[in-house]
């Protein structure tokens, strides 16, 4: 895949290369891509809770902390009998 990147883009990712954040262009590049698929991921998960909500699919915080601690206490119990 060859990119022609705005001149701006193109000048920081040297930047980035230059001051040895990346030690390429390509490395800078993917690191870029992988953080746009992780904010892409973070979309739908957030779209997915929207749909939940709208659908009445939720937990009060009570029963949320509830099941929080009663997996912390059974965490701590296994710790204990090791």
């Amino acid at each position: 895949m060859n990119l022609n990147l705005p001149s701006e883009v193109n000048d920081f990712v040297k930047g980035l290369v230059a001051e040895g954040r990346f030690t390429s262009e390509e490395d800078a590049i993917v690191e870029g891509v992988k953080l746009l698929m992780g904010r892409e991921q973070l979309r739908g998960e957030i779209q997915k809770g929207i749909k939940q909500l709208d659908a009445g699919e939720f937990y009060d915080e009570e029963t949320v902390f509830n099941e929080v601690e009663a997996e912390i206490d059974k965490v701590e119990a296994e710790q204990q009998g090791s």
